[in-house]
């Protein structure tokens, strides 16, 4: 055996390990089905030539070998198009496969031409068409390069293959002809690297892990119909999560991609959380585009763009917003980004982009606009009482609250009946009853409804002026400063979290209610869910992380302030929960 042979075998051998390699890791299956041909192709035409070379496959037909040569080819065109644009070639997969349709017509006329696999790189149809297939290739891959900022690093690669490839393959061939030496056959001895190159590329965009993961094909169009690319303009990306789970209520497969996976438990929200690489705006795309390709007429929420854009770049952000919005339109699916966090350089470059701007209203703000028309300046005493009374922030206040915010009015006033009386507990019941309705309104807005921008703080405060001015003549201000000690009545005896919460603080500092919170999310429980048997559990759980950090402090005074700091927090947390029991 020649040594040309067995460098083909090493990487007859290469390719196989490439293709087994791509059909475990990759998560694209079309992109993987034409890795697999493609490499199988040169995996078949490199053993026709070292068998050809050794004698053994002397009865092999050459025109078969042709053709897979000219499929190498294609397919090697093929799969650098889909690397490249992977987010549109799923729906464009025919046009693309029209590469293949000139190969058994050049099959067909090869016996009569006298074209052979030995000459196949010669100043014909069938040699051009091989030169025309790498040309597409290497094109697509220089114009990447110099257009595409996300995709810049991938094209580098891309076109050290597609170039291996041209140098072992014609270039080789018409070398060895100009010195008069016979070329080897079929056989490309860069097909390893090129695939190679292929699979890093291919491993470097792969999707993101989805779960669960959705149904396929087309279902309801949900609430929000358009094709589009949309921002919701908002400070923290609630209306997006809030509509991802209506839409997925209601059918339609939707998907959250963000830092970190979705805690939405509706059953139909997949999500798709991103690892913090270089390459995270580009497998955005990815994951995106393979989950609507899957499911058309999809819902996408993309949380936070933000975090892409510290990873891969602002600029890469951008591309990826555009490549999206044409996702969308081609698979008649609705895509939404949340800006909560972008500079305003960068939300002024993103409204460059002319996408639907959809301003979202603030939960907390309008709920504090919704108690103020009904109880004046002690609206937001009211408010606070609420959010200690639930273990949570104002920021954290959602449109989903709003009922348990009515709960919580509602036995404000109970408790209040008993101490106030005639004209004013009536008064009371009317102002509570008007801000319910006014809340419930609000709650069953949509971001539809939102957008137009019908918020309660926007609307002019004359149409409640009677309102309030009837109210004020029931009670002079003795009656709201009891409602107001009623609220802090119900919050002081309804608060676990709150007591838990003070218990941290006061031996851990800021940084207590961040641990207290993170043995809540252990525990998979929400603040106004805390228990007395949670108590328990959080005290035990505390009591053995703590103790992990304290182990690793070498300085002993320090080791035994922790120690004490566990000790006292077990104790107050088991008191507590003694009290409630």
């Amino acid at each position: 055996m020649n040594l040309s042979s067995v460098v083909v075998l090493v990487g007859i051998a290469a390719d196989g390990w490439l293709i087994a390699f791509m059909s475990i890791r990759g998560r694209r299956p079309w992109l993987q089905a034409t890795f697999a041909a493609c490499a199988l192709s040169f995996l078949v035409v490199g053993a026709w030539s070292v068998g050809r070379i050794e004698g053994l496959l002397s009865a092999v037909d050459d025109n078969l070998v042709l053709g897979l040569m000219l499929l190498t080819h294609a397919l090697t065109a093929i799969l650098v198009l889909g690397l490249i644009r992977g987010e549109a070639l799923p729906r464009r997969r025919a046009a693309t496969f029209l590469l293949l349709a000139p190969i058994p017509l050049l099959a067909y006329f090869a016996p009569i031409e006298g074209w052979t696999v030995a000459t196949a790189y010669e100043g014909n149809l069938l040699g051009g068409f091989l030169v025309v297939c790498l040309g597409i290739a290497l094109g697509e891959t220089i114009y990447a390069r110099h257009a595409s900022p996300m995709f810049a690093t991938h094209a580098f690669w891309l076109s050290l293959g597609v170039i291996s490839l041209i140098v072992a393959g014609p270039i080789y061939t018409y070398e060895l002809d100009f010195l008069g030496r016979t070329p080897l056959a079929g056989a490309n001895l860069a097909a390893p690297l090129a695939l190679a190159c292929f699979a890093r590329v291919a491993l470097q965009t792969d999707p993101f892990p989805i779960s669960p993961r959705p149904p396929k094909g087309r279902t309801t169009t949900g609430g929000i119909r358009a094709a589009d690319a949309i921002v919701f303009d908002e400070r923290h990306p609630k209306y997006a999560l809030r509509t991802a789970e209506q839409e997925a209520n209601s059918g339609r497969p939707t998907l959250i991609v963000a830092r970190e996976r979705a805690k939405i438990t509706t059953s139909g929200v997949a999500s798709a959380a991103f690892t913090p690489d270089q390459h995270a705006a580009s497998r955005t795309l990815t994951t995106v585009s393979e989950f609507l390709a899957s499911a058309p007429g999809g819902f996408v929420v993309l949380e936070d763009p933000a975090d892409l854009s510290v990873l891969s770049g602002w600029r890469a952000v951008l591309e990826v917003v555009v490549r999206l919005r044409h996702v969308a339109r081609d698979s008649g699916s609705t895509v939404v980004l949340c800006p909560s966090r972008l500079t305003e350089s960068e939300r002024k470059a993103l409204k460059g982009l002319d996408l639907p701007w959809w301003p979202m209203a603030d939960a907390a703000t309008e709920i504090m606009a919704i108690l103020a028309q009904s109880f004046g300046t002690g609206a937001g005493r009211l408010f606070d009482s609420f959010c200690r009374a639930h273990g949570i922030r104002r920021d954290d206040v959602t449109t989903d609250h709003i009922q348990a915010l009515q709960d919580f009015l509602s036995r404000a006033l109970t408790e209040l009946s008993g101490v106030v009386g005639g004209p004013a507990a009536h008064g009371l019941q009317v102002q509570y009853e008007a801000a319910a309705s006014v809340l419930r309104s609000f709650a069953s807005q949509g971001a539809v409804d939102i957008a137009r921008g019908k918020w309660p703080s926007r609307r002019s405060s004359e149409s409640d002026v009677d309102l309030v001015v009837t109210a004020a003549d029931y009670w002079k201000g003795k009656e709201m400063e009891e409602l107001f000690a009623a609220a802090d009545a119900v919050s002081e005896r309804e608060p676990l979290f709150e007591k838990a919460r003070l218990v941290f603080v006061e031996q851990l500092g800021d940084a207590g209610e961040g641990v207290l919170r993170m043995q809540l999310a252990r525990l998979g429980k929400k603040p106004e869910e805390l228990d007395r048997t949670d108590l328990v559990r959080i005290a035990d759980r505390a009591t053995v992380d703590l103790g992990s950090l304290a182990d690793v402090v070498d300085v002993p005074q320090e080791k035994e302030r922790i120690h004490q700091q566990i000790e006292s927090i077990r104790q107050k947390l088991q008191l507590i929960a003694e009290g409630e029991g």
